[in-house]
C-alpha cells in the first residue's frame, strides 16, 4: 500500500540521516495470525500497484549500498523472510536470520506461553559479528499480538547501546506497536526507529 511503502522510505531516510550525522561527528503476505503462528500465508491485504518511477529514484538515492545495516529476522512460514529480503535488496544490508535453537512440540501451546511468561528461548543467529553493524532491522510475524519470544532473545543477547534498530513485521491483521515494548525494553540505550507492519512483501516495494 502506498502508506506503507511512504513509511518504509522515510524510516529508511530517518535512518540514513542519524547515520550520516553520525560519520560527520566522528570523520576523523503473512507468517501467521495471533491466535495461530501457523496459519496460511495466503492471509494478505491487496495492494495498490505503483509506478516505479513515482519512488524509484528517491529510494535510490536515500539508501547506498553499505555494510553497516542488518536485517534480522525471525520467520515462521516464509513471508517475513520475503519482506526481509525486500528491505536487503532496497537498502544494500547484509541478512541474518533467527531461529528457535529446538523446535517447538506443540507451537500454539508452547510459543504462547513463552510470549505470557516472558522465556527467553535459546536461538541461533546466521551472522557472529552483530556488533559491527550500525543500524538493525529486526523481523518477525505477530504472535498473540506480540513479537515471538526469540525476538526477546535476540534482543537481551546482544548489546545495541549507540545503534539504530528498526523494527518491522507481518500480521493478518494486528499492527506491530503492540509488540514494540520489548524493544524499549531491553535496549533502553539503542535509538528505536518507528516501526513498520508489511502484510505483503509489496507493501515496501518503491
Amino acid at each position: 500500500m502506498k502508506k506503507q511503502r511512504g513509511i518504509f522510505i522515510l524510516v529508511v531516510a530517518l535512518v540514513l540521516g542519524l547515520a550520516l550525522a553520525a560519520c560527520g561527528s566522528s570523520n576523523s503476505s503473512v507468517d501467521s495470525s495471533p491466535s495461530a503462528p501457523a496459519a496460511s500465508e495466503t492471509e494478505t491485504e491487496t495492494s495498490e500497484a505503483v509506478p516505479a518511477s513515482e519512488t524509484e529514484t528517491e529510494v535510490s538515492e536515500a539508501v547506498p549500498e553499505t555494510e553497516n545495516i542488518l536485517i534480522a529476522y525471525f520467520s515462521n512460514t516464509g513471508n517475513t523472510e520475503e519482506v526481509a529480503q525486500k528491505i536487503a535488496e532496497y537498502t544494500g544490508g547484509s541478512l541474518a536470520e533467527i531461529q528457535r535453537a529446538e523446535e517447538y512440540g506443540d507451537l500454539q501451546e508452547e510459543a504462547e506461553a513463552e510470549i505470557l511468561d516472558g522465556v527467553h528461548p535459546e536461538i541461533t543467529v546466521s551472522v557472529d559479528n552483530i556488533a559491527a553493524y550500525d543500524t538493525i532491522f529486526v523481523g518477525y510475524p505477530i504472535w498473540w499480538d506480540e513479537a515471538p519470544a526469540m525476538i526477546a532473545t535476540f534482543l537481551a543477547d546482544n548489546d545495541f547501546s549507540g545503534k539504530t534498530i528498526i523494527p518491522f513485521c507481518t500480521s493478518a491483521s494486528d499492527d506491530i506497536d503492540n509488540s514494540l515494548h520489548i524493544f524499549h525494553e531491553l535496549c533502553p540505550d539503542a535509538e528505536i526507529a518507528e516501526g513498520l507492519t508489511a502484510n505483503n512483501p509489496d507493501d515496501i516495494e518503491p
